[in-house]
């Protein structure tokens, strides 16, 4: 099998009738398989999908399992060479999965790659970033509580890379929205960690590759559309948010000596 899309969804039929007909270009194809792991979705999403799109391999949860386990349990199923993560708030194009499929073939050292994402107004959306920094986060987190209370609006952009050129360049991470990863470079590294429900799963598993050897890139060239919900954001109080948070905590506990002390710690950090 060359490719396995994988994808998780809690309630988000809205958004993913539009993912999987974006998909329908893969449909007929031998050597691709598109998997989908429900949490326990109130919405029918489970009958819906089985019902308008039969070539999705579909599996059901008791229970909202998060974000890790979810995956985990596509990755541990799928067969792929490639493995295709995508949000179910994602739509892609053919020319996208093209770019990043050939960037990888002709890069071994690569682990992991995204593209560009614009969002519902246009924007290209901050999809590669640094490592997350307790500074940074600190500061978001004031922002958004700030913002949410009533006071007068702080908008101040995290520290990101120029995604303006058009050439492939290395990063730290690539969010979770879309991650083409390849299979060896997961099986060397080892599962999404289950300890965090809803991020920053992403940023640990870029960070462990990075560990393993493998590096993580951004193809600025091609991009894909992304609604980007931001539930931790929008919801400050809610218990996704505080989900998050916890995952935040754990994640810079986790990787002290390189949160603290800088990338050059990566070694020690094994």
């Amino acid at each position: 099998m060359r490719l396995s899309v994988l994808l998780i969804g809690y309630n988000s039929w809205h958004f993913l009738e539009k993912n999987l007909h974006s998909l329908l270009f893969l449909k007929d194809r031998p050597d691709v398989e598109i998997l989908y792991v429900d949490n326990a979705s109130g919405d029918d999403s489970v009958s819906k999908i089985k019902a308008l799109y039969p070539f999705v391999k579909v599996y059901a949860n008791p229970g909202n399992l998060g974000v890790s386990k979810a995956r985990n349990q596509a990755l541990k199923k799928a067969s792929g060479d490639y493995f295709w993560i995508l949000d179910s708030d994602t739509e892609v194009n053919e020319a996208a999965l093209d770019e990043m499929v050939t960037f990888m073939d002709s890069h071994t050292c690569a682990g992991i790659c995204g593209c560009k994402m614009y969002g519902q107004d246009g924007t290209v959306q901050d999809s590669c970033r640094p490592f997350p920094s307790l500074k940074e986060k600190f500061m978001s987190g004031m922002r958004i509580v700030w913002n949410k209370l009533g006071g007068r609006r702080r908008d101040c952009p995290p520290i990101s890379y120029d995604k303006t050129g058009n050439t492939p360049f290395e990063v730290d991470y690539v969010i979770g929205a879309c991650q083409l990863i390849r299979r060896e470079a997961q099986q060397r590294t080892g599962w999404l960690d289950e300890h965090i429900f809803y991020g920053p799963e992403d940023a640990d598993f870029c960070l462990r590759m990075k560990q393993a050897g493998y590096k993580t890139y951004y193809l600025p060239q091609v991009s894909i559309y992304h609604a980007y919900q931001r539930i931790s954001s929008h919801q400050v109080f809610s218990s996704t948010a505080l989900q998050h948070i916890k995952g935040l905590i754990y994640y810079f506990w986790k990787h002290r000596k390189v949160c603290f002390y800088g990338k050059e710690h990566f070694a020690s950090s094994l």
